[in-house]
């Protein structure tokens, strides 16, 4: 079983349906799914070559929003690259949660 998914479904606790849904999500860019398996080896967000996007690395976004977990830290940096302006939203609002 992939890692990601095993993570997932180990740690977070989320159905294998779930699972792979943000499985898809989580790896739709090479360079941030080899950052989050180093997060799931090291517990680290100090990723040698740490990728940045938007002027923010995944550290960055773990500490102004320390609500969201790895998984939601590196799903935020896929919404970064996909939709900067609604990712840059989300920042200047807080983060809000529903």
């Amino acid at each position: 079983m992939d890692k990601i998914i095993q993570y997932l479904m180990c740690e977070k606790g989320v159905t294998e349906v779930v699972a792979k849904v943000l499985f898809r999500t989580l790896t739709k860019y090479k360079d941030i799914e080899s950052e989050f398996i180093y997060w799931i080896d090291n517990r680290s967000y100090n990723a040698p070559n740490a990728i940045e996007i938007g002027g923010y690395s995944a550290k960055k976004i773990s500490e102004i929003a320390p609500s969201l977990d790895a998984a939601g830290v590196y799903n935020f940096m896929v919404t970064l690259r996909d939709v900067p302006e609604k990712a840059q939203e989300y920042i200047k609002n807080g983060f809000p949660r529903k």
